[in-house]
This record gives C-alpha cells, sequence and structure tokens, in this order.
C-alpha cells in the first residue's frame, strides 16, 4: 500500500471529478489515474463507476473510511516522531477566521514560536461550521470558532464572551448631548444603552452580516438608528468613528486590535460593550479528545488559551 496513493484517491473522492483534481494536485491525470488504478489492483476492487456518472463503489466508500483513518495514523505518527526528536520538523494546521487571524494570531505565534522553531503553522479560514467539517476529517488539528455545538470525541474550551460594542469620540457626545453628556457618559459605565446610541448617527455593518442581524431583531420594534454609514469592514467603521464622524457598533476584537491608538488633539475615544440583550458570539477552542495530541500541540493551545485570556479580560471593561 502507498500511502500517496491514498492520499490521492481521498482527494480524487472529495472532488468527484479526475481532470479537477491532477490539477489542483500538480500532477498529470494519466499520473492520477495510475495511483488509483494500482490500488484496485492491490484490493482486487473496483473503486469508481465510471457510467452513468462518475461516483464511488461500495468498495470505495469503505476505502474512504479507512483511507481517512489511516491518513490520519499517519499524521498521529509523525507528530509523535516530531516530540521525540529536537530537529524533527512538522505543520500544524490552525483553523481560524481571517479578523481573528489578523488580531490574534501574531500574538499567539510570538508566544509559541521561540520554543518551536520546526514548527511551521498553516492557517485555514472559514466559517466554524466548515472548520468544523475538516476537524473530523483529520484535516486540520484544531480551530477557533464560535457557537461551537457539543460532540462526544471534541474538546472544546471557551476562550471569550463578546457583546456587541459601541465605539464613539467625546466631541461626538457633546455635540449630540450638549447639556447633559457628562451625565451620559457617566450612566454608560457600567455599559451603553443602545436607545441613547441611536440619537447618534450610527456607523455599522450592511445587512447580511450576523452581527447586523442581531441588531437589527434587537430593534425591529424600537426606535431605528440614523444609519451614516453601512459597510462590510469593521475596521472602516473603526477609523470612521474616530474622527468623530458617527457612533460605531462593532465587534470588541477591532477595539481590541486598534487598544493603543491614541487620537490627534488630545480628543478621546469613549469604547463601551452595550447593555442591551442582543445576540452575544462564545468563541471556542476545539480539538479532537478521541487521540492524544503532541506536546507541541498542547503547547500551541496554551499559547492560544494565554493570548484570548488577556483579550477576555480587557472587554469586561469599556477603555473609556
Amino acid at each position: 500500500m502507498n500511502l500517496k496513493s491514498i492520499e490521492y484517491f481521498l482527494a480524487v473522492a472529495e472532488e468527484m471529478n479526475i481532470t479537477r483534481t491532477a490539477e489542483h494536485l500538480h500532477i498529470s491525470q494519466q499520473a492520477l489515474s495510475g495511483h488509483i488504478r494500482r490500488l484496485e489492483e492491490e484490493y482486487s476492487v473496483q473503486l469508481f463507476d465510471r457510467r452513468p456518472s462518475f461516483r464511488l463503489t461500495d468498495a470505495g466508500k469503505q476505502l474512504v473510511f479507512y483511507g481517512r483513518q489511516i491518513m490520519e495514523a499517519e499524521a498521529a505518527i509523525r507528530s509523535a516522531f516530531s516530540d521525540i526528536t529536537v530537529n524533527a520538523k512538522a505543520t500544524l494546521n490552525f483553523g481560524i477566521s481571517r479578523l481573528r487571524s489578523s488580531v490574534f494570531f501574531p500574538l499567539i505565534w510570538g508566544l509559541f514560536k521561540p520554543s518551536h522553531p520546526n514548527i511551521s503553522i498553516e492557517l485555514v479560514d472559514g466559517k466554524s461550521s466548515y472548520l468544523d467539517e475538516l476537524l473530523m476529517d483529520g484535516k486540520i488539528d484544531l480551530y477557533v470558532g464560535i457557537d461551537v455545538p457539543n460532540s462526544l470525541n471534541q474538546h472544546k474550551t471557551l476562550l471569550a464572551t463578546e457583546n456587541l460594542h459601541c465605539c464613539f469620540t467625546e466631541g461626538l457626545i457633546r455635540e449630540c448631548y450638549p447639556n447633559d453628556y457628562a451625565e451620559v457618559l457617566k450612566s454608560f459605565a457600567g455599559g451603553a444603552d443602545i436607545m441613547k446610541i441611536t440619537n447618534m448617527p450610527v456607523i455599522t455593518l450592511r445587512q447580511g452580516n450576523r452581527l447586523r442581524e442581531s441588531l437589527d431583531r434587537f430593534l425591529a420594534h424600537r426606535k431605528k438608528p440614523y444609519y451614516i454609514l453601512e459597510c462590510d469592514e469593521q475596521g472602516l467603521i473603526y477609523d470612521t468613528a474616530k474622527t468623530g464622524l458617527g457612533v460605531g457598533l462593532l465587534s470588541p476584537i477591532t477595539l481590541y486590535q486598534h487598544r493603543n491608538d491614541t487620537l490627534p488633539d488630545g480628543e478621546k475615544l469613549c469604547t463601551f460593550p452595550l447593555l442591551e440583550d442582543i445576540d452575544t458570539n462564545e468563541t471556542y477552542l476545539v480539538y479532537r479528545s478521541d487521540y492524544n495530541l503532541p506536546n507541541y500541540v498542547n503547547d500551541f493551545i496554551n499559547s492560544t488559551e494565554r493570548v484570548f485570556r488577556n483579550y477576555a479580560h480587557s472587554i469586561t471593561k469599556h477603555y473609556s
């Protein structure tokens, strides 16, 4: 049995197209067909039906099941050896959204890399449901996702609970509440009242985004905000809000990313979590619990949890 042939077979079984799979693997269609043919000869079975459509046979379905276990076992062997040999190399596949990776991964990498110089990281972007499928198929080692369901063969650790936040300049609230802005700010000490926020021009995400959908559900039978700007980028919301043009409604991730920013001319940026019971994100670190993880993966988990502990602590208080 050739592991490369098993790997190529699984790729074809997922794509269900020889030509496209060969292109993705950067090999010739003839070479790929040769790998499939050798597997069929070795096991005396037919793995694919070619007519009336290209599909797996019953034997092919069985090889998908056992082939994935074989590849997972081979990866586990390599991981175990990487713990034994100081100079051994390994790749850790980490699922995380693009926004979270831009904010948190450099911090995680800074903690992990010095003690693991030979471990390379491959970041995989996608929604939590997609990353969960990759984890169960053995294609990634762990992932950070939101609102992850319970599973018998998974371990998940709560990293942070994220509430919708607002940010605005002190100059804007002086303008919108000229007579009692100090009292309004004081009332926000434990969290901002969204109904007071809606008296100011609002900058937030366009409809169709999960965060915006939660906001719209809450405001369905309440006073609608004056949306001065709606866009797809939370970074743009933050950049526009800090100019004093409106109050930004956004995820605390973006605020954490810019936590060390300073505003010109002594202007002050006020940021608060919203008080109201608007949907929150529960962010989890998820990995398989049905086999032993190599030491370097455990160290990566510890680094990730440490970074998110700092983040979770910071978003439980306002930054004004």
